[in-house]
């Protein structure tokens, strides 16, 4: 058998991505999904004025209603009828049909992991279950005014992050291994022993370019990542964000950007951020009438805008009155 076939190096899969690539792929996907459910489920804040809020709060996490808006796109907000406490929930559809809008006019709240096989396990699981609510006894709150959902819009652009994170992935591999090594059955060991020089960072390599056993050829392969990559990356990211009304301005066009456009982009935002707002603000208004509660909800960016709005304002105060001082 010839020594070439004796290959003694790992592959590049097993010394560069252990894991393999689709752990890989799948890793980034996750995470980067969390980030950006994440951001969208913390953008806006909730008070609760009231102890008919406790059981719901308590067992959810808080993650309530955003968790539902953002997955669903839609939830309802009922009273348990033994209870009293007020519950947020997905739904499905009444069987009462659909009034002259179009719109249907009468629902059922899904608990979180119900599948049939859960009927009649727990009493009180199956009462909300199967207890219908309308717009006389219940409250429904949309994520915006379509009622649609965040996630789906946010996996997709994940999708396109994690195609050009692993495309710099791969071009980093190729980097790291950028040599042709043109070699014959005399020359084998030293093309081998050149390469675990390169591995080892050693400045200087000695070879025996006389004799029997030269040097192999060597071709550079080096592959160079193209700095497009990560602006693209950047670009992908502030579509995420100004779907979900985030402020983000990518970072290669920041320095560039014109008073008219900084405003424009800003304005754009906001008006989205208000068409989320509105659904989640009416809906509250209607909840605090219907059950006799308190219950509002504050968008957090517009919250720091105002405090750092605040306090640029107090520091431009400070500074004219030392100036004056100094006068």
């Amino acid at each position: 058998m010839s020594r070439l076939n004796k290959s003694w190096e790992r592959t590049r899969e097993d010394t560069h991505s252990p894991e393999g690539v689709e752990t890989i792929r799948r890793n980034v996907r996750d995470g980067l999904t969390r980030f950006y459910v994440g951001i969208a489920q913390s953008m806006w804040r909730y008070d609760f004025g009231s102890d008919r809020f406790d059981d719901m709060r308590l067992m959810s996490r808080d993650l309530v209603p955003e968790r539902f808006l953002t997955d669903n796109g839609e939830c309802v907000w009922f009273s348990d009828e033994r209870t009293g406490q007020i519950h947020c929930l997905p739904f499905t559809n009444g069987d009462s049909g659909i009034n002259i809008y179009g719109q249907v006019t009468s629902w059922y709240p899904i608990p979180i992991g119900w599948d049939d096989s859960l009927k009649g396990r727990n009493a009180d699981i199956d009462r909300i279950r199967f207890t219908p609510h309308d717009l006389t006894d219940s409250v429904i709150m949309r994520n915006d005014r379509f009622g649609g959902s965040d996630r789906a819009f946010i996996e997709s652009m994940v999708a396109e992050l994690v195609d050009n994170h692993m495309t710099m992935n791969q071009l980093q591999l190729i980097a790291k291994c950028p040599f042709i090594f043109n070699v014959t059955e005399e020359n084998l060991m030293s093309a081998k022993n050149f390469f675990l020089s390169l591995c080892t960072d050693k400045p200087v390599i000695f070879t025996n370019a006389m004799g029997e056993k030269t040097t192999p050829d060597v071709v550079d392969m080096a592959s160079k990542i193209d700095p497009a990559l990560f602006e693209l990356f950047d670009r992908f990211e502030c579509q995420i964000l100004t779907y979900l009304g985030f402020p983000c301005v990518p970072i290669t066009k920041r320095a560039q950007q014109t008073v008219s456009e900084v405003q424009s982009n800003d304005s754009k935002l906001y008006a989205r951020r208000m068409e989320k707002f509105e659904q989640r603000r009416n809906a509250c208004e209607r909840i605090s009438k219907m059950f006799g509660v308190s219950i509002e909800v504050h968008s957090i960016i517009d919250e720091d805008i105002a405090a750092i709005a605040l306090k640029d304002s107090e520091g431009s105060d400070s500074d004219a009155d030392v100036q004056e001082v100094a006068g």
